[in-house]
């Protein structure tokens, strides 16, 4: 059975989140979603899901010679240079300390362009062409 089918279901390793704003822009949008498996610390470069003033929050994770930076793209990467902006000041924090807030890795993510069709809220109908008499 797929990760996709069992996340958030009873005994699976994999849980869902819905991504709520557009700070992992052009990554995520606000409306798709990860799924992420419980892991306390950093396991490789990438998307983690990070416990922070009591929420949890999805932040792309950076290596940087043994501290991590924490970043949301839309906030601190030039998206024409793909480095960091001049003005960016991402949170650092040891790979030691990262283990007390991380909640787990991202492996895989969702993107939605209907959500409300996803969510069974509306129904999806094709557009109807007019039709016009051949003169």
């Amino acid at each position: 059975m797929s990760a996709l089918t069992l996340a958030g279901a009873a005994g699976s390793n994999n849980h869902v989140k819905r991504i709520d704003h557009m700070g992992l822009f052009p990554t995520l949008r606000r409306g798709d979603y990860v799924i992420w498996q419980d892991v306390a610390g950093f396991v490789e470069e990438g998307l983690y899901v990070v416990s922070a003033g009591g929420t949890e929050q999805v932040y792309q994770v950076q290596n940087c010679g043994g501290r991590l930076r924490l970043l949301w793209p839309e906030r601190d990467i030039d998206p024409r240079t793909r480095s960091l902006k001049p003005t960016a000041r991402p949170q650092e924090i040891e790979i030691d300390a990262f283990a007390t807030c991380c909640r787990g890795f991202v492996v895989a993510s969702v993107a939605v362009h209907k959500e409300a069709a996803l969510m069974g809220r509306e129904t999806l109908t094709p557009v109807q062409r007019k039709r016009t008499a051949l003169a």
